[in-house]
């Protein structure tokens, strides 16, 4: 195994991570990828994070390498009496180094060991080929094409749906 990934955490996310994750998702490049219109205020970023500590159908966390916050990965839509969640990842540096899935992998582990889920899936632009093959390395599979999924300006671009199942559940 790379030795960096023995290096790569989870961690929950705190107040320490918020000004790096506001940075990252007001970045430009991230919205597009993200899908994501407008930039997030200050205000707007500290009320979700109080939000999201009584959210019982979310779980965020911050990826770390070597006590670096290089991204985060969170479950949403925890459906209990199904079983099941959609997974999400963003990194705000250190790309192309395999982060991306092994952060997939980990939560992935947890969701179906801790939080005893069968199924996890991902909405992913079709144009992101760098998270669709982040996915894939962690397991999951294409379900499906979703045409004209989503809007971007005044045209419509499509999303791939991933899923992975819980094979032992």
């Amino acid at each position: 195994m790379n030795p960096d990934f023995e290096a790569l955490h989870l961690v929950p996310l705190s107040e320490s991570h918020l000004e790096a994750t506001l940075r990252w998702m007001n970045d430009p490049e991230l919205m597009k990828l993200l899908d994501r219109e407008h930039i997030i205020s200050r205000a707007e970023h500290a009320d979700w994070f109080e939000k999201l500590i009584s959210d019982s159908t979310r779980a965020y966390f911050a990826i770390e390498v070597e006590n670096l916050h290089v991204g985060n990965v969170w479950l949403v839509d925890i459906d209990a009496r199904n079983k099941k969640a959609e997974l999400r990842v963003a990194l705000g540096v250190a790309h192309d180094r395999g982060y991306g899935s092994m952060a997939i992998e980990f939560l992935t582990r947890h969701a179906f060991s801790a939080l005893k889920l069968h199924r996890l899936y991902a909405y992913v632009l079709a144009f992101n080929i760098r998270a669709v093959r982040s996915f894939e390395k962690a397991g999951f599979k294409k379900e499906g094409l979703l045409l004209g999924d989503r809007k971007r300006g005044e045209s419509y671009v499509d999303s791939w749906l991933l899923a992975r199942v819980n094979a032992s559940a």
